[in-house]
């Protein structure tokens, strides 16, 4: 009979409760928060600010960079890191405030911090386009009919 190392060890239904140290069950797994328009929890692989861990990195690539042209720069290839690190924040920031973005419901909370009125107009032009891919008319805020009535089912596909 040909059993593995672990057949010997364990009785086959502690085999499958083995834990493994790869799952994603790690405290710095991201961000979370509830979107406050449509109530949907979201989680948000990045945090909002960079981490000690990118200074870490950023630091290694400029010395790493200053290595590659020690004969050019000398020790001025260490300001490399500031360079390296405005290019990195705009990056980050930019990829953290796109993930924010609720594709449920269309909020976007910074927006919604900066301009209130252009957040609603964004949302409104989100649920508009919604309402017509599935060919359902947009209820106008005036209360103007404009066309059909939805079905629930047609409002929940």
């Amino acid at each position: 009979m040909n059993r593995t190392h672990l057949q010997d060890i364990f009785t086959p239904g502690e085999v499958t409760q083995l834990k493994s140290l790869w799952k994603a069950d790690r405290r710095d797994q991201g961000w979370g928060f509830i979107c406050p328009l449509c109530r949907l929890e979201r989680k948000v692989p990045t945090h909002p600010t960079p981490q000690p861990r990118h200074f870490a990195q950023i630091l290694l690539t400029s010395a790493f960079f200053t290595l590659l042209t020690w004969t050019l720069f000398e020790w001025k290839g260490l300001v490399s890191f500031i360079p390296f690190w405005c290019i990195f924040e705009v990056i980050y920031r930019t990829r953290a405030r796109a993930s924010i973005y609720c594709k449920n419901c269309g909020f976007d909370p910074y927006l919604f911090l900066r301009d209130s009125d252009l957040a609603k107009k964004e949302v409104e032009t989100h649920w508009r386009k919604k309402f017509e891919q599935k060919g359902i008319p947009y209820p106008e805020p005036n209360g103007k009919k404009t066309g059909r009535r939805a079905t629930q089912t047609e409002l929940k596909n």
